[in-house]
């Protein structure tokens, strides 16, 4: 039975942190992955287990017997809520996703993932009691249990992170936890209780069918063609008119990452087809280099700025963290699959590099979280180390510049100056609320007015200083350098953040979601 038990409590450990990793991921469609997601789950989870310890310790008071039952039905409860979890969350989330992020994401992770990790948080002091036939060993019993559970969580967090997320996606991972659950609770049936085991097994057997049958409703307005969950979260290939986009007479083909659209392609001319004005400047800014500079380009989406690159006829390796986003390009989007791709972390990759370049690009946005850790002034400096003489750095960022939503680009301005960078800013056409910023550094300033690159039936721009953002409107005095000491952009962005992915919700996730 020693052994047994053991077996059960590292189980345990391992399924809280799959329950935890996939709850993040599952909400990150409706509620995207900033920091204020991330500490929404970290509270909800770690409030579920203090809840659990302390309702364990009280039931820890009761016999051997007693407690071998309460693990018995524990496994088998949290066995049925783990399979209805992909059930159950979409009509959840549909509700709650009107609240802001932090209300919204708590709201759904109480119902969603706090039930679970209380009744596994439950565990831990009934197996310590179950254990604890002699009392002078209490103490060595408490840290074999706790010993072999978060051994379990770091086995699971490398295997749910590695491999069941990228393989096998959400539904599938939280099936696999389902089954383990209620094994556990199998090797801790007891005998006499037939009813109840009886009972216990046709529920989870009930659940896992729901589990098994489920697939989410879309709109039939939305042509879904893939969909996987993996490294970035939850990706989609939809077809559908790009009426909402400004072209009702395109049928367009989208790649969504967590219900926030990357790329958008005219299925009639994939090799023409940015509708979005951000991704035509960039091109455009870049024209001011001969054929045959070196690009790196990080974050490849759909791959229209590859397509552009290839246009204007440079040399270009792709840095991509995610290995999906590479097949669905080729697949869907007519992405030259003999291109140069690397899957790394831009970062890492910048580090570790070997070739220079004339022009690095950041296109590296996750639905509405910034890459933070590329912004900073270590990383900037990282990245002018690998650029030649004369290069340029380019980042795709939010439209604000005003106020405390404009904080953030005004800050990673600051930080382009203190990495060394004559700073430029685009601002594309439109309001702040629905524009982007191009932040330029190089060694000298650039003129950018005899750019070079055209595309048909989308925006043109002959003088690209007639978009650029006045330096005094970049000053308000509230600026910060971003170190990676104190990584403050998630924070600063947070208002941003917030009423973009609102927007996005209202306008585009509550019509492709019945």
């Amino acid at each position: 039975m020693f052994k047994k038990i053991l077996l059960v409590s590292s189980t345990e450990g391992g399924l809280v942190m799959l329950a935890e990793l996939c709850a993040a991921k599952l909400i990150a469609p409706y509620f995207g992955t900033s920091i204020q997601v991330w500490a929404a789950t970290l509270s909800v989870t770690l409030g579920g287990l203090a809840a659990g310890y302390l309702i364990g310790s009280r039931r820890s008071k009761f016999v051997y017997e007693r407690n071998i039952k309460d693990l018995n039905i524990i496994f088998f409860l949290n066995g049925i809520f783990l399979c209805l979890i992909p059930v159950l969350c979409h009509p959840l989330l549909k509700l709650t996703m009107s609240n802001n992020l932090g209300v919204g994401s708590i709201l759904s992770l109480m119902v969603l993932l706090f039930p679970v990790l209380l009744l596994f948080g439950c565990t831990s002091p009934l197996i310590i009691n179950v254990l604890n036939s002699n009392e002078s060993k209490a103490g060595e019993t408490s840290g074999m249990v706790y010993s072999v559970s978060t051994i379990g969580g770091i086995v699971m967090t490398m295997i749910t992170g590695f491999y069941l997320l990228p393989y096998f996606g959400i539904k599938n991972s939280y099936f696999i936890a389902g089954i383990l659950s209620a094994i556990c609770g199998v090797l801790l049936l007891k005998k006499e209780a037939k009813t109840l085991n009886l009972v216990m097994l046709i529920i989870f057997a009930a659940s896992l069918s729901a589990n098994a049958l489920h697939k989410t409703s879309f709109n039939p307005q939305f042509k879904v063609l893939d969909e996987s969950d993996g490294l970035l979260g939850n990706i989609k290939i939809i077809e559908h008119n790009a009426a909402w986009y400004g072209s009702p007479d395109k049928i367009g083909r989208g790649l969504s990452v967590n219900n926030t659209m990357q790329t958008f392609m005219d299925v009639n001319d994939p090799e023409n087809s940015s509708i979005w004005a951000w991704s035509n400047i960039i091109p455009t800014a870049i024209s001011i280099y001969p054929k045959k500079s070196n690009v790196l380009l990080c974050g490849l989406g759909g791959g229209t700025i590859v397509k552009q690159l290839q246009k204007l006829d440079f040399n270009f390796d792709v840095v991509e963290l995610d290995e999906r986003i590479y097949k669905l390009a080729v697949k869907y989007f007519h992405v030259d699959p003999n291109i140069s791709v690397y899957t790394d972390d831009a970062r890492h990759y910048i580090k570790t590099a070997s070739e220079k370049y004339d022009v690095i690009i950041f296109d590296t946005f996750l639905s509405e979280s910034a890459p933070e850790h590329l912004l900073t002034v270590e990383s900037l400096q990282e990245a002018k180390s690998i650029l030649k003489p004369n290069g340029l750095i380019l980042t795709n960022f939010y439209g604000f510049i005003s106020g405390e939503k404009g904080r953030a680009a005004r800050s990673v301005v600051k930080t382009f100056h203190e990495a060394g960078f004559a700073t430029s800013v685009i601002a594309t056409p439109g309001n702040e609320e629905n524009r982007n910023l191009l932040i330029l550094g190089s060694d000298a300033p650039k003129d950018f007015s005899k750019v070079n690159y055209t595309e048909p039936m989308s925006m043109s721009v002959g003088n690209l200083n007639a978009l650029m953002v006045p330096i005094k409107d970049l000053t308000k005095g509230d600026e910060m350098v971003l170190t990676d000491d104190k990584p403050l952009l998630s924070r600063m962005c947070s208002a941003a953040a917030k009423s973009w992915k609102i927007a996005y919700n209202e306008y585009y996730t509550s019509k492709l979601i019945q």
